[in-house]
């Protein structure tokens, strides 16, 4: 575990190591990290130090309230609005939302009545039943998001508009994991590949195997890392570096994949099925090219930085385990980013949402290290 020390935000920093620790069997922090911060773990007490104590006070809640949440609610694709429960501004808004959604007065009364009855029955008297109201008042949300402009938004800020931590975020969890190996570029290269469509020609699994579904363990993303780990090493022990660094690099992004909110949660229907339709929704490609056009240094939030500056590792001893676990880290912060994103049209600058964003690509950044270490 990570110590975190501060005058401002010791002791909810503290709340808050214990509640981002992960509960797999297969892959747990390092017992024996030395004490000394490196850079990206300064960075990241520098936001917190900017979100203060009650800002710290807001994480540590937000994240016990995800643990305890009913397996009904983490079941939901829309447990997001249900989540909205805990925000009375966001209510408005998202109630102002439907009114201008054009609907038969009728059963816009009828819908927003069922759905603030969703809200003060949340968290623990949701039912199954309920997803048909979410779904509902889910379609308005996302075409409200599109006639915010937010897609044209995204594509103006990045050039690099996809479904995944874009091409750098890759090529950066998979080269600074190499700790300067003469075929870091190799592994970097490599680890861009599998969004190139080829090595999943399907169009189901080109989504599929980028996912890993926090509560139902469904998704073909661990598998595809165990897959190119066994080849790697396969690759080491006959002395076919190059070609276990590429392969390394394949492992690498099927590992950090799912350390995105939505390749974690929120694609896997009332049935416990994959929905394609349920993965690539507008505020997912949007909040990639975000992060893509906030990666480098000099931008607002620098999230590669929380890469490059990375030195710690999370051990790996079984590589599809480990693609889970970091699926189990991400999905806690669906609900908030989700919300946000879809109610509030200044989310771009919202503090919690970047951090809980940097938490992501950190914990990626610590799993890549730890897969290296594992293969090589």
């Amino acid at each position: 575990m990570i110590k975190r020390y501060g005058t401002l935000i010791a002791s909810i920093a503290m709340v808050l190591c214990l509640c981002l620790i992960s509960s797999a069997t297969a892959s747990e922090e390092n017992q024996d990290v030395q004490v000394v911060k490196d850079a990206a773990q300064l960075k990241m007490e520098t936001l917190e130090a900017e979100l203060g104590e009650e800002g710290m006070k807001e994480v540590a809640d937000y994240l016990e309230l995800q643990t305890s949440l009913p397996k009904v609610v983490k079941a939901s694709p829309y447990s997001w609005i249900a989540f909205v429960a805990t925000d009375k501004e966001k209510q408005k808004t998202m109630l102002v939302a439907i009114d201008e959604a054009n609907l038969p007065k009728e059963n816009e009364e009828q819908l927003k009545n069922k759905l603030q009855d969703i809200w003060n029955r949340y968290p623990d008297k949701i039912t199954a039943d309920d997803n048909i109201v979410l779904c509902q008042v889910n379609e308005i949300m996302e075409n409200n998001f599109k006639t915010r402009g937010e897609l044209y938004k995204a594509q103006k800020e990045s050039t690099d508009v996809d479904i995944r931590w874009a091409g750098s975020g890759h090529r950066d969890y998979a080269y600074y994991a190499c700790d300067g190996s003469a075929y870091d570029d190799t592994a970097a290269d490599a680890s861009i590949v599998p969004d190139n469509g080829e090595m999943d020609p399907e169009p189901f699994y080109r989504y599929y195997n980028h996912y890993e579904d926090a509560l139902f363990g469904i998704g073909g993303a661990p598998g595809r890392c165990e897959e190119f780990a066994d080849s790697a090493i396969f690759a080491v022990n006959n002395g076919y570096w190059e070609t276990a660094h590429e392969r390394f690099g394949f492992a690498s992004h099927y590992l950090t994949d799912p350390g995105i909110p939505f390749h974690s949660k929120g694609s896997i229907d009332g049935l416990g099925s994959f929905q394609p339709a349920l993965f690539n929704v507008l505020y997912h490609t949007t909040y990639e090219s975000y992060v893509s056009q906030q990666w480098p240094t000099g931008t607002t939030y620098e999230f590669g930085e929380y890469v490059s500056g990375n030195q710690q590792s999370i051990t790996v001893t079984d590589p599809a385990s480990a693609a889970e676990d970091n699926a189990d880290h991400s999905a806690q912060y669906f609900d908030y980013i989700t919300s946000e994103m879809l109610l509030n049209s200044n989310w771009r600058t919202d503090l919690m949402l970047n951090y809980y964003t940097a938490q992501c690509v950190q914990e990626s950044a610590r799993y890549a290290h730890g897969l290296y270490d594992y293969i090589m």
